[in-house]
């Protein structure tokens, strides 16, 4: 499956997203806390996929997604955030994400699993 970077200022988010991921049969390849240390990491790790927060200290992730795609033009980059503004969204699509997923992460519930599931699948096979 796929190398993937999670870039969440949240230990507890990071560890079930961890957990969602490996149980989905990817490998993480790196946890960062903030967007400079989800530059560097993209940077040293070229993971297949970055899920990436859009609030956090230091560099937020609409930085960090800019600075990613200075790296390399055809990264993957999946917004995770609870930032419901739709201008928030649309900046980071148009800024070159491949996709948003709206937090709460609800890992219980098999609805919330299949559409995350497919929003991963979606960004992986993104163009």
């Amino acid at each position: 499956m796929a190398r993937i970077l999670v870039v969440e200022d949240s230990a507890f988010l990071a560890k079930s997203l961890r957990q969602f991921l490996e149980e989905e049969g990817h490998e993480v390849v790196g946890v960062a806390g903030d967007g400079f240390e989800g530059v560097s990491s993209f940077e040293a790790l070229a993971p297949d996929l970055t899920l990436l927060d859009i609030t956090m200290p230091g560099m937020d992730g609409r930085s960090c997604l800019r600075e990613i795609l200075v790296l390399d033009e055809s990264a993957r980059v999946l917004m995770v955030s609870a930032i419901q503004s739709r201008q928030a969204i649309l900046d980071c699509l148009s800024a070159g994400a491949v996709g948003y997923v709206e937090k709460p992460l609800r890992f219980s519930d098999e609805a919330f699993r299949a559409d995350f599931r497919a929003s991963i699948a979606d960004a992986l096979n993104h163009d």
